[in-house]
């Protein structure tokens, strides 16, 4: 072959390999794009972890927090023990949801002071926490964002004054609250506890049912034995409220008891329209959810968020149960299509 051809023949083969490294040139673009989508789609999922999913208010709190996703373009994911008092396996959601790199995660702690090294694990790994409902308890403010909820305390309280404007001066009263040592149920007891007694009214008894019905069905019996003259009960929240009418129904004290929960979950609210459970206190569980995400999305795109925002309360009684039941029923309705 001539130096000519050879020359020829190496030009060709150059600009042959040149031509075959500016086709890789696109390729590795759209990998490094398929990166930064896998990345900002990981961004775009928020986990929800709320105390329970054995309850309405639980599924009222899923309801907003979806109808948030849907707003703001954001995958949300719902999950929950099947107990309040089960805090091994509500911590082994969040450790969950740090592992999976979600966005964020939005918490309702069943158990705010255990549940206080699986959030700082999800800080550590630069998981932003929104906690809502119940208070982290922790002195580490950095932990979490933000806390979205109303103070049980004051709420109770809020309870509390309700009941002795519909009572007399030395009226005996029983409490059934949840688990004991659970500083959620804690602050409810003690706020209606102390709001009863300005009032003079006799606390008889302050009984654990553990947010169980069936618990609370026996506990409200044994304490009707005990006092026949029972006047109301007042359950910390809607589960151990039906459970205490359950008992009073049976009794045929119905009409001479009254019963409040807490909550404002459906079958409080279908008990309160039937003329049975009294009222419950309602803390708005579904602009909770919203508003736990809401307040996640921002915090993702790097917006400021406020650290505490109450989310206010209403007692829902006879008088408003059919309108509040109404607003209610169209936001589920309108969730269960995301």
């Amino acid at each position: 072959m001539s130096k000519k051809r050879k020359w020829l023949a190496l030009t060709m083969i150059m600009a042959m390999l040149l031509s075959a490294m500016t086709g890789c040139g696109p390729s590795q673009s759209a990998d490094t794009d398929s990166d930064a989508d896998s990345s900002s789609g990981e961004k775009k999922s928020i986990s929800v972890i709320v105390m329970a999913l054995n309850s309405d208010y639980w599924h009222m709190v899923e309801a907003g927090a979806k109808l948030a996703g849907n707003e703001f373009g954001y995958e949300v994911n719902v999950v929950g023990p099947n107990s309040e008092s089960d805090s091994v396996a509500q911590s082994n959601m969040v450790e969950d949801a740090v592992t999976n790199h979600v966005g964020a995660i939005v918490l309702a702690p069943n158990e705010p002071k255990v549940l206080v090294s699986s959030v700082q694990k999800a800080k550590d790994a630069g998981v932003p926490v929104i906690i809502i409902d119940a208070a982290l308890q922790t002195d580490d403010e950095s932990l979490y964002e933000s806390f979205i909820g109303t103070g049980n305390y004051e709420a109770g309280k809020t309870a509390g004054e309700y009941l002795a404007s519909k009572l007399q001066k030395g009226d005996k009263v029983a409490l059934i609250r949840g688990l004991v040592g659970q500083p959620t149920h804690d602050e409810r007891a003690n706020g209606a506890k102390d709001a009863l007694e300005a009032a003079g009214m006799q606390i008889v008894a302050i009984q654990p049912a553990d947010s169980d019905r069936g618990k609370a069905v026996n506990v409200a019996e044994n304490i009707i034995q005990t006092t026949p003259d029972i006047k109301c009960f007042y359950a910390t929240n809607d589960e151990m409220a039906l459970g205490a009418y359950q008992a009073v129904e049976g009794s045929q004290l119905q009409k001479q008891v009254i019963v409040m929960g807490f909550d404002g979950s459906f079958g409080a609210l279908d008990s309160i329209a039937e003329g049975k459970l009294s009222a419950s206190l309602a803390q708005k569980p579904i602009e909770e959810g919203y508003l736990g995400v809401k307040a996640a999305i921002e915090v993702i795109e790097g917006k400021s968020v406020e650290k505490k925002v109450n989310n206010g309360v209403v007692i829902v009684d006879k008088d408003n149960v059919k309108s509040f039941r109404e607003e209610i029923d169209a936001k589920v309705a309108e969730s269960k299509k995301y």
